[in-house]
């Protein structure tokens, strides 16, 4: 006769299977980019390996990091030029080009190339942040000290990256804050290195002011503020944005839901929220922290832009095609130059939830309502237009997007190239700046404007379009990040791995 269960057991049973579960959750994506980070160190070590060999370094963002490098050297491997080949893949997801610049000499020393092949600068936009920014805690330290921390975070970045819009890997958050603010931070910044701060204010100015130019690790200003007033609710707003930068997400939501206690109608602090709760996919909490947003707010554009870009993010993370097409509509009609909400269009569409014709008669009344439109917003008309099969719109569209980059290349994306140019011909290392997919390759060519002798430029855009003209975006693109082009799928890298190959061997090597 089976013995009944009795409540303890079935408590201690619950209590064992929520251990387990917390356990896969905890685990999986550790093992996942263990398994992503050591592919891509096993591969970057066999060709360092190969002694003789011709050695090429690849470095961008989350369109390098494990996609087509590998493709690269095989290309180039069946060439008949008597060279052996090896190609090192130093993409990393979620990376701005001042990064990537920032640690191009210590991965030349350690993998001495006799080229580097660069294609960056889609994720430059807005105010530059640091990767990796240092924690001022000791524990955060150890923590991130940890090898499998680091490759957790690093396994993240790269999922995140195959869906995410360029907008989520800035600032948390980007709403305005209040004119008495603006004035005390700018006052502050001309002042920083002599000020003796008294108040909590002056504490909490010298806090954004440090945040504002990137110093993370010295943002620690709001706490002194804290101190000095523990009721300034914006302080603990601040410190948990310099948290979440952190990647202390704990710490961060526990600053937020501490700011709410002292002022529960601050609809800012709860859009923050709501990103830290995206970014811990989070996604039920994500979703009722902006919607109290909007339910609380007053009239602010700026919150309810932000909170309804934020749940654009949210939707698109959970797989609500719907509602991230609601989403995004909704950022439209208050802003149309908002990317977040025709990129989330896109990617809801590209999944086949519905008619194209729904996003072209949007995008069009977003262009017709602001007097400066975007190159992004005419790259997402170009992409639904040619989803359509209406090419002349497209091609209309497309050039529209061109004409503004050539006019106005992202400072920062100008800048990182002229140092990588720099530093290459220092060393002595050829230099081959590579155009993204469907990309005209004229905008990269007038950054380096009267000083392009020895660079090798890849021009991707004809094979593409060509390409795409065949058959359709979806095979060649997992999504439409940047509004023209997204992330490759296997055939989209194996083209564009074969295009830059050719051009190789063809103007480098004589074949």
């Amino acid at each position: 006769m089976t013995r009944p269960t009795s409540l303890r057991q079935k408590l201690g049973l619950v209590a064992f299977g929520f251990f387990l579960t917390v356990l896969v959750l905890e685990v999986a994506p550790r093992l996942g980019g263990f398994i992503i980070l050591s592919l891509q160190e096993h591969r970057n070590a066999l060709a360092m390996r190969q002694k003789g060999a011709y050695r090429i370094m690849c470095i961008g963002e989350s369109t390098t990091q494990g996609q087509y490098p590998a493709l690269l050297e095989q290309a180039l491997n069946r060439s008949d030029t008597g060279i052996r080949f090896s190609v090192i893949d130093r993409g990393l997801a979620a990376t701005r080009t001042p990064f990537l610049v920032n640690r191009l000499e210590s991965d030349i020393d350690v993998y001495h190339p006799d080229m580097v092949l660069a294609m960056m600068g889609c994720n430059d936009y807005g105010p530059h942040m640091p990767y990796e920014p240092e924690t001022s805690s000791i524990a955060g330290q150890f923590i991130r000290a940890l090898r499998t921390y680091k490759l957790a975070r690093i396994a993240w970045q790269h999922i995140a990256s195959l869906g995410r819009m360029s907008g989520t890997h800035s600032k948390a958050l980007s709403w305005r804050r209040g004119e008495m603010m603006t004035l005390r931070v700018k006052e502050t910044s001309r002042k920083e290195s002599g000020m003796n701060p008294t108040t909590d204010g002056d504490h909490w100015a010298l806090g954004d002011a440090h945040e504002n130019g990137g110093k993370y690790a010295e943002a620690t200003a709001y706490k002194k503020a804290l101190e000095i007033n523990p009721g300034n609710d914006q302080a603990y707003c601040d410190l948990g944005l310099v948290l979440q930068e952190q990647g202390d997400l704990t710490a961060a939501v526990a600053a937020y839901k501490k700011a709410l206690e002292i002022n529960p109608r601050n609809c800012q602090v709860y859009v923050a929220l709501g990103a830290a709760y995206r970014e811990g996919r989070k996604f039920v909490q994500a979703e009722a922290a902006l919607k109290k947003a909007l339910d609380i707010n007053s009239g602010d554009e700026d919150v309810d832009e932000n909170a309804n870009a934020w749940l654009v993010v949210v939707y698109r993370d959970w797989g609500k095609l719907a509602k991230t097409v609601a989403a995004s509509k909704k950022v439209l009609e208050i802003n149309p130059r908002n990317k977040q909400a025709y990129e989330g269009m896109l990617w809801a569409y590209m999944r086949g939830f519905g008619d194209w014709s729904q996003p072209r008669r949007w995008l069009e009344d977003a262009v017709k309502r602001t007097t400066a439109p975007p190159e992004q917003l005419f790259d997402a008309l170009s992409t639904v237009y040619t989803e359509m099969g209406d090419t002349k719109l497209a091609k209309y569209y497309c050039d529209k997007a061109e004409a503004l980059r050539l006019r106005e290349y992202n400072p920062s994306v100008a800048r990182s190239y002229h140092r990588l140019k720099e530093i290459l011909e220092r060393r002595g290392v050829k230099l081959v700046c590579v155009q993204y997919p469907l990309r005209n390759i004229a905008p990269l060519r007038k950054i380096f404007q009267g000083r392009e002798a020895g660079i090798v430029f890849v021009d991707n855009e004809k094979i593409f379009k060509d390409a795409v003209k065949k058959s359709s975006i979806q095979v060649y693109f997992m999504d439409m990040f940047a509004g023209d082009f997204g992330h490759c799928t296997d055939k989209g890298n194996a083209l564009l791995a074969g295009n830059i190959a050719d051009v190789l061997l063809r103007e480098v090597f004589g074949k």
